[in-house]
């Protein structure tokens, strides 16, 4: 597994003087011009990619590249108690990589969360809030006093999905399918109650995506059921989809969002939902040998439900991916 590593992130490795061209084996063009080429092969060419070819690699959500996603989300939302507007800030790190398994590979994907609530746990216990996409849900005994005159920060739960992919894709004329699927598990790490469900859960998750020469198209579905935990918090039963459209643009740009749709199927009368629509803009920079992807997304909520409701966000992210010089 570390020389594994190392095979893949040796592959990212920067000259200056040489980005993107051959560094001396003359199929490198050829080996470059094609994404399916693996990592290990262009290391052993002598081949070095440039910003477009790591790019386009990057498009591929289930691919070889080591990545580790930092996220920061400022959601605008409504308290369903007094009707007045706060604020959630969530920081999120999703290390992701690849395990070669033959013909085959496990994507591994950990989201440790960070959120900061605007709610006073002592004032109001028995809330829980979702692991991922900050949907809270205000549950349990009577107030004890203003539920938001105080916040609450702290470690929520802990996101594991692994989805098993062909190392092949289905290609569709220039385009290509990409197809996952595998477990997700939710652990109760969380360091308040509050911040957390109190709930063991585990469910299937999948990826379907579709890359295009213009366009990156694709879903993201995750349905959890909780088996074990606290008896006295609600039982868990919840899907999240997160989907996302970018249109490529010159230069590394791309033009789109990828807002995540949650369902509650334990609500009272019907499905709580919540469904964002969202626009930003990315581009893949390189930060002197470190290659990353730096978005900026503006969110809004025309559907929404449960608890905190939220109305609009806004995201900052950046996604590096992992060079040889950090792992020697």
């Amino acid at each position: 597994m570390i020389r594994q590593g190392l095979l893949i992130a040796a592959a990212l490795s920067f000259a200056p003087a040489t980005l993107g061209e051959a560094a001396s084996a003359p199929d490198c063009p050829a080996l470059l011009a094609d994404d399916e080429t693996d990592l290990d092969q262009l290391l052993d060419a002598g081949c070095e990619l440039n910003a477009e070819q790591i790019s386009r690699r990057m498009d591929n959500p289930v691919g070889e590249l080591v990545m580790l996603p930092v996220q920061y989300e400022w959601l605008s939302v409504e308290d369903p108690i007094l009707h007045q507007d706060h604020v959630v800030e969530t920081l999120k790190i999703i290390p992701t990589f690849p395990v070669r398994m033959g013909d085959w590979r496990l994507v591994n994907r950990a989201a440790f969360v960070f959120p900061k609530i605007p709610v006073d746990t002592d004032a109001f216990a028995g809330a829980s809030l979702r692991p991922e996409d900050s949907s809270l849900t205000l549950q349990g005994p009577p107030l004890t006093g203003d539920p938001f005159a105080g916040s609450t920060t702290g470690f929520g739960d802990l996101v594991y999905v692994g989805l098993l992919t062909p190392k092949k894709t289905q290609k569709l004329g220039n385009a290509k399918l990409i197809w996952a699927a595998g477990p997700t598990l939710t652990l109760p790490t969380a360091s308040e109650e509050f911040l957390g469900q109190g709930k063991y859960q585990a469910g299937p998750a999948a990826a379907l995506a579709y890359l295009g020469q213009d366009w990156t198209l694709g879903v993201f579905p995750q349905h959890r059921w909780s088996f074990a935990g606290d008896d006295d918090r609600p039982s868990v039963n919840q899907t999240s989809i997160q989907y996302f459209v970018y249109r490529k643009l010159p230069n590394q740009w791309s033009l789109g969002a990828s807002p995540t749709i949650t369902i509650d199927w334990t609500a009272d009368d019907e499905p709580a939902v919540n469904l964002p629509v969202g626009m930003g803009l990315n581009k893949t920079v390189l930060f002197g040998k470190l290659p990353a992807r730096v978005g900026l997304e503006a969110t809004y909520y025309p559907i929404r439900s449960n608890g905190l409701e939220p109305e609009w966000g806004v995201k900052f992210s950046i996604t590096p991916v992992i060079p040889a010089a950090f792992l020697r």
